[in-house]
């Protein structure tokens, strides 16, 4: 913004009058008065009636004004003022430096407000301008409006979009001066969040350590920048079952945050939930629903309306209640959890079908079964619809769906089931051993109970090959079991 105001000062010209007014006014812009600066601006648009609306100076002097709307988190005001800038460029006159700082402005101020839904159309309108040129000055511009793109795709999980773009930022942002020392470490920030959301926790955890001492040296040890950093580096220490280290970092995040009284904000939330689940995967339950149930608080505080944040946080206080066979608690939790997350993002959406099928199981463990075999249908129609047939997420709720049946001891639509579900796992080469042991095991536990025992046999077998491999005790335990089982049948009469 500094740059641009200098080069506006130092290039318009026009009435005396107008011109103290806009000088004044980018003064005070200067001096962080904004609401001063806002009246100058006014004035000088007054002086500017009689001009014609494509007049250069109408569109610096929105232009200003916008930015001051903004500098006062008065985005609607901001977005109207900006957009009406632009429509005083003449439709043929060609892109300059100052329509791309003004599309510019205008996603920025789109991107505070929330509206990240509306930001990429102004800040393409931006980086096609900055391609273009051919400076120094340009490419900083230009990693700046890719960083602000980047940004909008995290928010819209587009991780996969978001990363390329990252990284031309960097490499500008590498090679830029210490003005865009902030630049640097947002851009390492935001990559360490896209590696957390694709599973590339070292990587994440690597760019932590070096964009917190960058944001320490910028605005202080106790910032929030740095607090917000801590958070989402013990997500992936947490990630990485490095529970010691995450907890304190989670902890480390949420005292810097009292100490700038932030305690009810969405950040401090988001680390308590964190802890939260730190905890949970530690079997702490008592301590993870206490800390839980402050990050519902808090979010609840700070949300006007139901939220995705809500209906996650709600989901995760549900699991915890399920892991301790609380099935009551969790059902109402992940109930609570399905209407906010129908409400916000339609009746067909994955985050649906996945709280569907948690209160199928959960119903399903209290013997409901009445009430768990349509939730188990739909979530599965949901699946098939967004994923397809063949996809993981499918064969794992076909697989709930089957248990629920042989639960029943309706093996006959239980069969199917399983070997459906076993059919896309022997093409998935991610499948995990878990979710084939289960199938297996399901399975043959049906063919056993049905009194056919040649087809039971080999599958308890491949089971045990596949439990056997692993080194969770409670996988040892249940091979351990079949064993057993397979000697049994040894005397059964085939």
């Amino acid at each position: 913004m500094k740059d641009w105001l200098n080069k506006i000062w130092s290039r318009l010209r026009g009435k005396v009058s107008w011109k103290e007014k806009f000088e004044a006014g980018c003064s005070s812009f200067q001096f962080a008065q904004f609401k001063e600066a806002e009246e100058y601006f006014k004035e000088a648009l007054d002086l500017l009636k009689s001009k014609s609306p494509e007049d250069a100076r109408s569109f610096s002097t929105l232009v200003c004004l916008g930015a001051c709307y903004r500098a006062q988190e008065r985005f609607e005001e901001a977005e109207q003022v900006l957009r009406q800038a632009i429509k005083t460029l003449s439709r043929n006159s060609k892109a300059n430096n100052d329509t791309a700082f003004a599309y510019k402005e205008l996603a920025s101020c789109l991107y505070e407000a929330g509206n990240c839904d509306d930001v990429e159309e102004p800040i393409r309108e931006a980086i096609k301008f900055y391609e273009n040129a051919d400076s120094d000055k340009s490419k900083e511009e230009l990693a700046d409006c890719l960083l602000i793109l980047s940004r909008t795709m995290i928010i819209r999980c587009q991780f996969a979009q978001a990363e390329p773009l990252l990284l031309r930022c960097l490499e500008t942002f590498e090679k830029s001066s210490e003005e865009k020392t902030f630049e640097l470490a947002d851009t390492l920030t935001c990559q360490a969040i896209v590696w957390n959301r694709s599973s590339e926790f070292q990587k994440a955890e690597a760019n932590l350590h070096r964009v917190i001492p960058l944001h320490t040296k910028l605005s202080g040890e106790e910032s929030m920048e740095v607090a917000r950093c801590k958070t989402e580096l013990a997500a992936s220490l947490l990630a990485q079952t490095r529970y010691s280290e995450a907890e304190q970092a989670f902890q480390e995040s949420m005292r810097t945050m009292r100490k700038l009284g932030s305690q009810n904000t969405i950040d401090f939330a988001d680390a308590l939930a964190g802890l939260a689940t730190c905890m949970r995967s530690q079997r702490k339950f008592e301590q993870s629903l206490s800390f839980y149930k402050q990050a519902l608080g808090v979010y609840e505080e700070c949300y006007a309306q139901e939220h995705d944040d809500i209906a996650t946080v709600l989901t995760q206080m549900a699991v915890c209640h399920s892991e301790q066979e609380q099935y009551i608690d969790a059902e109402l939790c992940f109930s609570r959890a399905l209407c906010i997350s129908e409400k916000i993002l339609g009746s067909e959406h994955s985050a649906v079908s996945d709280t569907l099928f948690n209160l199928a199981n959960c119903y399903s463990f209290q013997k409901k079964y009445i009430e768990a075999i349509p939730l188990y249908k739909r979530a599965l129609d949901i699946s098939e619809k967004i994923k397809g047939s063949s996809h993981p997420d499918f064969a794992a709720k076909l697989t709930g769906l089957a248990y629920c049946y042989q639960l029943q001891e309706h093996y006959i639509d239980a069969k199917p089931l399983y070997i459906k579900a076993l059919e896309i796992c022997d093409q998935n080469p991610a499948a995990s051993d878990d979710e084939v042991a289960d199938n297996l095991i399901g399975l043959a536990n049906c063919h056993l109970e049905t009194g056919d025992y040649a087809s039971a046999r080999p599958l308890y077998e491949r089971a045990l090959v596949v439990k056997q491999n692993k080194f969770d005790p409670r996988d040892q335990e249940l091979a351990t079991r079949l064993e057993v089982l397979l000697k049994r049948m040894e005397h059964s009469v085939v």
